[in-house]
C-alpha cells in the first residue's frame, strides 16, 4: 500500500523549477498543463512494511498455513467475519464479561460450527465503496443487523488475519456500544460503554470548523506471522429505543512502522493538513497549511524558512484592534503561544531513506488545536458578529472536509499571495513581510478556489469575484455575475488582451471585472470542479465531468463584447454513465483535461482514464487505471 501522509510535504529527488515562456504564477504555470522541459522522476513512493503488508483475511478457519484465496484487506477494513449470537444478559453493561460460550479466548470457529446453542454465521461488513461518491456513512460492522436486536444482549464476531511478516499494528475503532477484543486468546481492549470519536465522515467537517479534539478509541497489537484470530464482543444498550449494535474498525500500521522509500529527497511535516497544491519560486516552496497558515520552506533541504497567518484577526486593522483592550489582553497571548507551537522545533526536515514513522513525530497537534478552540472561543466572547465563522448546515456536513486551504498561492517572482477560504487575501514578500490583508464579507462560506494574478489585479471567487489591486490590496471591482466557481481562477491572454478565465469558461477582463464573455447554456447547478486549459487562443472547457468538453477560439476577438468562434463539444457516449446495472454514474473529475497531439486525456474520480480524438469531436477510446 502506497501512504503519503496528509500533512507532510514530499519533494522528488530530481525537483527542478520549470521555466516556462513567461513566470510561473502558481500552481498552473503556463495555463497549458504542458512541461515540456519537466526533469522530474516518473515513480516516487514510501511505502511501509509493516505487519499489513499483504494483510488478508478470512471468515471460516483456515485448513493450514497457506492465504491463498483468503480476502486482501483494503484500506484496513477487515470484512469477512462470522457472527454468533444473541445472548441475553441482566444487564449489558454490567455484565458484559459474562461468557456466554464457556471459553471465549480460546475459540476457533467456522461456518456452520455450533456452541452455546447458536451457531456461527457468516457475515460481511460493508466496504467503502468508490463507486459510491459522497457517502456519509462509515462502513460499518453491523452485528446487531445481523442476529437481531433486543436491549441488554450479547453478540460476538470472529475473523482469522493472515499477515505474512506479523508485527506491531494499530485498531482504531467505534462502537456503538461495548467492546471487547482479543487477539490470539489475548484481550487487547475492553469498554463496556457506547465510543466514538468519528461516527460518520460528514463529522470530520464539524470536528476541523470547531477545532474539536475527537480521537477514536485505538489499541495496540502484536500480530504473529502466518494466521492470527481476532475476537470481538459486542454488546446491545439497556435503554429501550437504542439499537446501536455495531463497530466500525480499521487495522493499520503504527508509527514506528519501517518506510521504503523511492526519489524522495526530504519530508517536512506540516503544522496542520493540507490541500493546497505547492508552488515553486526560485529555490523556495510555498504551499497553505489548515486552516490558515502560509509557509515558506527550503527548496532543497524542506526546512521551514517562515510561518504567516491569514485569518479574519489578522485582518484586522491596528485601529480596530486599539478600540478594544480585550484584543490585547486576552487573544494575543493565545496567538503568540499558538505561534511557538506552529513549526516543527528544528525548523528542518527528516531524510526519508528506510525512515521509520512520520518526519516529525513530535509536532504538538492536540495543543494546537486546543490553542485554536481558545482563540475562537475567546474571539467570539469579543466580537461574535466579526469572528463567528458564517458556514451554514452544507458547509459543516461536507465543504469543511475539503478545507480553507484549497486555493493555492500564487506568485509574481518578488511576492506570494494567498487566498484563504474564509475570504482573507493576503500579501507577502518572498521573506515573510506582509505586504497587505483584505477581508471579503460574506453571509456564508463557499467552496474555496485558487486565485489569479493579471494586469496587476489579484483575483478570487467568494460567492462573487473580486479584483484586488495587487500592490495595495484595495477592492477595485466586484462582479457579481460571476456567482459559481468551484475550480481555479486562470489568469490568461487571449486575442492578445490580458484576461482571468473561471471554471465555467467565463472570461473577464481583469482591469474592472468587465464580463467579456460566458458560454451558453450555464445552469445554476453544479456544472464541474475543474478549470479550463487555453493553448493560445483556443479554449478547451470541460463540463459535468468527464461528460464534454467545449472548444472555443478566441483568434480575433475584440471589443466589449466577445464572440469567440465555438469549434466544438466532445462528448462521451451515455453507456460511459452506466453501472453493469443500468444505474447512472456522475462522472466527475477535479482534473483539467490534457490536451496534446490532437487528443484530449481525462480521469474520472474513480480513477478510469477517457481518451478524445480532437479531429473526431467525440470520445473514441476509453482506459481502466489500475
Amino acid at each position: 500500500m502506497r501512504i503519503l501522509l496528509a500533512s507532510v510535504i514530499v519533494a522528488a529527488a530530481c525537483l527542478t523549477l520549470i521555466r516556462a515562456a513567461e513566470p510561473t504564477s502558481g500552481w498552473r504555470g503556463n495555463r497549458t498543463g504542458l512541461w515540456p522541459e519537466a526533469k522530474t522522476p516518473l515513480e516516487w513512493s514510501r511505502i511501509p512494511h509493516g505487519a499489513t503488508d499483504g494483510l488478508r483475511c478470512r471468515a471460516s478457519r483456515p485448513a493450514g498455513d497457506d492465504a491463498t484465496g483468503a480476502a486482501v484487506v483494503e484500506k484496513g477494513l477487515i470484512r469477512e467475519w462470522l457472527v454468533i449470537g444473541p445472548f441475553a444478559v441482566g444487564d449489558s453493561e454490567k455484565d458484559f464479561d459474562d461468557d456466554p460460550l464457556n471459553g471465549e479466548t480460546s475459540i476457533e470457529p467456522s461456518i456452520g460450527d455450533k456452541l452455546a446453542e447458536q451457531e456461527w454465521k457468516p457475515l460481511m461488513s460493508l466496504a467503502d465503496d468508490p463507486m459510491q461518491f459522497g457517502t456519509a456513512e462509515v462502513p460499518w460492522l453491523d452485528v446487531g443487523k445481523a442476529v437481531g436486536f433486543k436491549i441488554n444482549q450479547l453478540a460476538y464476531a470472529h475473523t482469522y488475519l493472515f499477515s505474512p511478516r506479523g508485527g506491531p499494528a494499530r485498531v482504531v475503532v467505534d462502537h456503538g456500544e461495548g467492546l471487547k477484543a482479543w487477539l490470539n486468546g489475548r484481550e487487547v481492549y475492553r469498554q463496556p460503554k457506547r465510543a466514538m470519536g468519528l461516527g460518520y465522515y460528514t463529522n470530520l467537517s464539524k470536528i476541523e470548523l470547531h477545532h474539536q479534539v475527537a480521537k477514536s478509541p485505538r489499541f495496540e497489537i502484536e500480530l504473529k506471522p502466518g494466521w492470527n484470530r481476532l475476537l470481538l464482543k459486542l454488546s446491545c444498550p439497556r435503554i429501550a429505543g437504542h439499537t446501536d449494535m455495531r463497530c466500525h474498525l480499521r487495522i493499520m500500521d503504527p508509527p514506528s512502522v519501517p518506510y521504503k522509500t523511492k526519489n524522495i529527497r526530504w519530508m517536512t511535516e506540516l503544522p496542520g493538513r493540507s490541500t493546497s497544491t505547492p508552488i515553486l519560486v526560485g529555490d523556495r516552496i510555498f504551499v497553505a497549511a489548515e486552516p490558515d497558515e502560509l509557509l515558506c520552506l527550503d527548496k532543497n533541504s524542506g526546512k521551514v524558512l517562515w510561518s504567516a497567518a491569514t485569518n479574519y484577526y489578522e485582518a484586522m486593522t491596528a485601529v480596530q484592534k486599539a478600540a478594544n483592550p480585550e484584543f490585547a489582553s486576552r487573544v494575543d497571548p493565545l496567538v503568540a503561544e499558538l505561534r511557538s507551537a506552529g513549526v516543527p522545533p528544528s525548523g528542518g526536515a527528516s531524510s526519508p531513506d528506510n525512515a521509520t514513522g512520520s518526519a516529525q513525530a513530535g509536532t504538538p497537534t492536540i495543543r494546537r488545536t486546543e490553542l485554536r478552540a481558545r482563540i475562537q472561543k475567546t474571539l467570539i466572547e469579543i466580537d461574535e458578529a466579526r469572528f463567528n465563522i458564517p458556514a451554514n448546515d452544507h458547509f459543516e456536513a461536507h465543504f469543511g472536509i475539503v478545507g480553507f486551504t484549497m486555493p493555492t498561492p500564487l506568485s509574481d517572482g518578488k511576492h506570494v499571495f494567498v487566498w484563504n477560504g474564509m475570504g482573507v487575501a493576503a500579501c507577502f514578500d518572498l521573506d515573510g513581510q506582509r505586504k497587505w490583508i483584505t477581508r471579503v464579507n460574506t453571509d456564508h462560506i463557499v467552496y474555496g478556489s485558487s486565485p489569479a494574478l493579471a494586469d496587476g489585479v489579484f483575483v478570487a471567487f467568494f460567492g462573487k469575484l473580486f479584483g484586488f489591486d495587487a500592490e495595495t490590496g484595495k477592492l477595485k471591482w466586484t462582479q457579481h455575475r460571476i456567482n459559481k466557481n468551484v475550480a481555479a481562477v486562470l489568469a490568461a491572454k487571449l486575442a492578445g488582451q490580458d484576461v482571468v478565465v473561471t471554471q465555467a469558461g467565463e472570461i473577464i477582463r481583469p482591469s474592472d471585472g468587465h464580463l467579456l464573455f460566458r458560454p451558453r447554456g450555464l445552469t445554476t447547478g453544479d456544472q464541474g470542479w475543474a478549470p479550463p486549459v487555453l493553448l493560445g487562443d483556443t479554449m478547451y472547457s470541460s463540463r459535468y465531468g468527464v461528460t464534454e468538453i467545449n472548444v472555443f477560439n478566441f483568434a480575433g476577438c475584440s471589443e466589449e463584447t466577445w464572440q469567440p468562434q465555438h469549434v466544438g463539444q466532445i462528448g462521451v457516449p451515455d453507456e460511459v454513465h452506466r453501472k453493469p446495472d443500468g444505474g447512472w454514474i456522475d462522472r466527475w473529475t477535479a482534473g483539467s483535461p490534457l490536451v496534446w497531439e490532437g487528443l484530449a486525456y481525462q480521469i474520472d474520480i474513480y480513477g478510469n482514464i477517457f481518451v478524445s480524438a480532437l479531429r473526431h469531436l467525440k470520445c473514441n477510446l476509453r482506459l481502466q487505471i489500475i
